[in-house]
């Protein structure tokens, strides 16, 4: 859902970019423009009525086997999420929904309440979502025996849906609303007041520069934005604190808190959050601290310590660098060769936007799924060594400890005991999120695939190293692509200017 937020956050930003752009609906069509921005809701509410009585039947005649029935459930949610994705982008680019919340006239720095009501569709296609998940994820999970007791009393005590839709508000919509509604903010000031702040700072990069340092100073400060967003408390101070903090000055790494994350025990997950240490924080929460054990916990706290270690959040963000390049690349390339073609002004415009959209698409729903799920298997091998007991208490066969007393002096190499850990709190994860093991993700890989990577790699040390060496490839191309392309996009902005 997270992921649905920002292409309609994307679709509000790109629409404003689409000056030139006329919808298919005319602007007189209220009626129909009405249609297409309510029927979705409504049509994801009949579905999933539809699809609650389909999945509690399943379950019923089932028993045995629930994680199935939620299986099902969880294709038909992607189904939902495709319908209200789809949806908006239609009421975006093909009717003037858009023009109807056009306050710039008014005054420039309105136009963020016009944007966010423009959302408004978008929202209620969420919360019909959301609805049918509250009767699936905790009704059925709860009666069939899904989630333990002790879980199940903390979901089930005070308002049940109250404390539900916090929950998804919070995590599904305002971590990516709040940073997202700010960088709309400034984007509309700087391109209403493009040419003061041109003269202002005597160029005609000035806009871009100070937008793009708006999205850099909020993406910084965003843990302190999300430590609020999500309701979060300092984890007490005990013998699993001192724990985590131990393995936190074994491994190097620096935070500035160990948060809990209070769900109502809906969330059974760990995050980490932040580039910089002092602006570094792990998370874990409520129901994964009371329902895992002390040596799961400090795996799956390993696991985040990971993406830390390894530098996944700075990776990534090399990796829409690159994306950007290729879409700029590919755009100028676009635009370039219809110059001299009998194409309108208008047809130049949409096929040039038109192609950056559809490979800014293609970018990040092929290369970016594949690349996470990559690093998220590389944080796997680091949260199973965090876990890794001392060489006498290892009783598998592993390359770690191969003859039960020595231990290789190898980075590459996981002990099978602490991949036997980890696999078992992924298998917890599972069990207690209602989550079928062979379920695909398009982020992390099915949690059955990952289980079963550790588990190859634990047995056979030349996987294991080659996985390595692949991670460092991986990343030694993102370096070097992101540098020779800023490189050329210099070279390439240099001789155009000149040129003119």
């Amino acid at each position: 859902m997270q992921l649905l937020s920002i292409i309609a956050f994307a679709a509000v930003f790109w629409r404003a970019e689409l000056t030139r752009f006329e919808p298919l609906v005319g602007q007189n069509e209220i009626g129909l423009t009405l249609l297409i921005a309510l029927s979705p809701s409504v049509l994801i509410a009949v579905l999933g009525f539809v699809c609650i009585r389909r999945t509690q039947s399943f379950v019923r005649r089932h028993p045995d086997s629930p994680e199935t029935g939620l299986f099902s459930y969880h294709r038909c949610a992607v189904v939902f999420r495709g319908i209200a994705g789809a949806a908006f982008l239609a009421l975006t680019f093909l009717t003037p929904w858009s023009a109807w919340f056009d306050f710039r006239q008014i005054h420039p720095a309105l136009q963020i309440l016009g944007d966010l009501a423009s959302l408004f569709p978008f929202c209620l296609s969420a919360l019909s979502i959301w609805i049918s998940g509250y009767f699936v994820e905790w009704k059925i999970r709860a009666e069939d025996g899904l989630v333990d007791v002790v879980v199940t009393t903390e979901r089930f005590t005070g308002s049940r849906f109250r404390s539900y839709f916090d929950f998804q508000l919070r995590h599904q919509f305002l971590t990516v609303a709040v940073p997202m509604t700010i960088i709309l903010f400034a984007s509309n000031l700087t391109e209403a007041y493009e040419e003061p702040l041109q003269r202002a700072f005597h160029s005609t990069w000035a806009p871009d520069t100070v937008l793009g340092a708006v999205g850099v100073l909020v993406f910084i400060l965003a843990p302190i934005l999300l430590r609020y967003i999500w309701r979060t408390h300092s984890l007490e101070s005990g013998e699993l604190r001192g724990r985590l903090e131990g393995l936190c000055d074994r491994i190097g790494l620096r935070v500035r808190d160990i948060l809990v994350w209070s769900s109502d025990g809906l969330m059974i997950n760990a995050a980490v959050m932040g580039i910089f240490p002092s602006l570094r924080y792990v998370l874990l929460s409520d129901a994964l601290l009371k329902t895992m054990t002390t040596d799961q916990i400090e795996a799956v706290f390993g696991h985040e310590a990971g993406h830390v270690k390894h530098c996944h959040i700075q990776f990534f963000l090399v990796f829409a660098f690159v994306g950007w390049l290729i879409v700029a690349g590919l755009m100028e390339w676009v635009g370039f060769t219809m110059k001299g073609e009998s194409w309108t002004e208008q047809a130049v415009s949409m096929t040039v936007e038109g192609a950056g959209i559809l490979a800014t698409v293609l970018i990040w729903c092929l290369g970016f799924g594949w690349l996470s799920r990559r690093f998220e298997r590389q944080a796997d091998l680091f949260g199973s060594r965090c876990a890794n007991p001392v060489a006498e208490e290892c009783h598998l066969p592993c390359g770690l400890h191969p003859d039960g007393m020595t231990t290789v002096d190898d980075s590459t190499r996981v002990c099978a005991t602490g991949a036997a850990i980890f696999s078992g709190a992924l298998r917890r994860v599972a069990a207690l999120n209602g989550i079928p093991l062979e379920e695909p993700s398009w982020r992390h890989s099915s949690i059955a695939n990952r289980i079963r990577s550790l588990r190859s790699m634990a047995g056979d040390p030349d996987r294991a190293f080659r996985f390595t060496r692949l991670l460092r490839r991986i990343k030694l191309f993102l370096t070097c692509t992101a540098v020779v392309g800023a490189l050329a996009s210099v070279v390439y902005i240099l001789v155009v200017y000149r040129s003119k």
